[in-house]
């Protein structure tokens, strides 16, 4: 699996416009897309003006040949290009472990 780390800094009060767009115009492209896995946009509490996008793909080859269609609207800058004075900063991960919560078994009273 691979990850795909996006940091985000918005300008002052324009976290709800980036989460828009984002959920609107961004993982609606990025979903339809082979080996996409999932996608969390993570607010961060402390600092209301910063974010991570974080996109798992099947592996890295899914995000080039992602990468290659060349589209606008399938990059992250899009929305930079939408928000002016968004900064984005990408970063990619091969995930080597990960850890799934293991559903707990159900209690049979009576």
């Amino acid at each position: 699996m691979y990850a795909q780390v996006t940091a985000i800094q918005v300008p002052l009060n324009q976290m709800e416009q980036l989460r828009d767009a984002i959920e609107t115009h961004y993982l609606p492209v990025v979903r339809a897309r082979p080996g996409f896995r999932a996608g969390y946009l993570l607010e961060q509490i402390d600092d209301p003006n910063s974010a991570q996008l974080v996109l798992f793909w099947d592996d890295q080859a899914s995000v080039e040949n992602f990468n290659r269609t060349g589209l606008l609207q399938s990059s992250i800058n899009s929305i930079a290009a939408e928000m002016p004075g968004v900064e984005v900063r990408r970063q990619g991960y091969v995930v080597k472990v990960a850890a799934r919560a293991t559903r707990a078994p159900e209690v049979i009273s009576g």
